[in-house]
C-alpha cells in the first residue's frame, strides 16, 4: 500500500511503512540520482520532469505491455525519457507480454523475362503470357496468331513463306497468321495471305528486344490477338507487383 508522501526524484508514492517519515526516496537509484543533481546541477541527468501522474501513466501502459515508442506517441513525452523509465522503474512490476502479431513475409514476384526464361514447355510459355496480360479465356479474340518459336535472319515474304511450307509443313495460303522474330529479337514480321495477296505487318523497336520463345519449346505457339498484342509491350524489367505481403500462421 503507498501513502500520500512521494519520492522526492521520481514522484512515485512511498509505500506505508514504520519507517516512513524517514524516508525520501522510493530506492537506492533514486537517492543517488537526486544527490548527483544537488551536487552537480549543471549535468544533464534524467531529472523528473513531468507530473507524477503522467509517469504513473506512462508505467501502466508499459506494464500493460505497451513499447516505449508506443507510449511516447500517445503521451507526448520524448521516447528517450520513456525509455528511462521503463530502464529505472520497468522492473518493479511483472509486465504483461502482448500476443505477437503473424510476421509478414515479403515475396518478390518474378519479372516477366524471368518467367519467361524459366518456362520448360510451350504451354508454361503461354501460360506466363496470359497472366502478363491479365486476360481471361473468354475474353480472348477469336483471332489466333502462330508464333513460330527460334528466330530467323532475313523477313521477305518469299522466304518466310518458304518456312511455313518447308519447316513448318503447313500451307501458307491457309490464310492463317504466322509471327517470326529477326535474329536481332528488335523486329517481329507477320505474315498471312489474304488473297490475292501476302499481307506483311512489322513491329519494330527502336531500343531493347521483345520476348521470343526459343526453339526448344517446339515449333509453333499458338495465341489470341490480344496476346500478341501484349507480348509487343511487355517489358523484360517489368513486375506485375513489388511485393506480396503473406500472413505467416504461427
Amino acid at each position: 500500500m503507498q501513502g500520500n508522501k512521494r519520492c522526492v526524484y521520481c514522484g512515485k508514492g512511498l509505500p506505508i511503512t514504520s519507517q516512513l517519515y524517514k524516508r525520501k526516496y522510493c530506492g537506492i537509484t533514486c537517492s543517488n540520482k537526486y544527490t548527483l543533481r544537488q551536487r552537480k546541477p549543471d549535468v544533464q541527468t534524467k531529472l523528473w520532469q513531468h507530473e507524477p501522474e503522467v509517469f504513473e501513466g506512462a508505467m501502466e501502459m508499459y506494464w500493460s505491455g505497451l513499447g516505449g515508442a508506443q507510449i511516447a506517441r500517445r503521451t507526448g513525452i520524448p521516447v528517450g525519457t520513456v525509455y528511462s523509465w521503463i530502464h529505472d522503474f520497468g522492473g518493479q512490476r511483472e509486465r504483461i507480454e502482448r500476443p505477437v502479431l503473424p510476421a509478414i513475409i515479403r515475396v518478390s514476384i518474378k519479372s516477366p523475362k524471368e518467367q519467361f526464361k524459366e518456362a520448360e514447355t510451350a504451354s508454361e510459355w503461354l501460360e506466363v503470357l496470359r497472366e502478363s496480360a491479365l486476360v481471361t479465356d473468354e475474353t480472348f479474340e477469336n483471332l489466333p496468331i502462330c508464333l513460330v518459336c527460334g528466330v530467323l535472319h532475313g523477313q521477305s515474304a518469299g522466304k518466310l513463306a518458304g518456312v511455313i511450307s518447308e519447316s513448318l509443313k503447313e500451307d501458307p495460303l491457309s490464310g492463317k497468321s504466322y509471327a517470326f522474330c529477326s535474329k536481332c529479337r528488335n523486329a517481329i514480321t507477320v505474315i498471312a495471305w489474304k488473297s490475292p495477296v501476302y499481307e506483311l505487318s512489322r513491329y519494330v523497336k527502336t531500343h531493347g528486344t521483345f520476348i521470343w520463345p526459343d526453339e526448344n519449346l517446339g515449333r509453333t505457339i499458338e495465341v489470341t490477338r490480344a496476346e500478341f498484342e501484349r507480348l509487343l509491350f511487355v517489358k523484360k524489367s517489368e513486375r506485375r507487383a513489388k511485393s506480396l505481403d503473406v500472413m505467416r500462421v504461427l
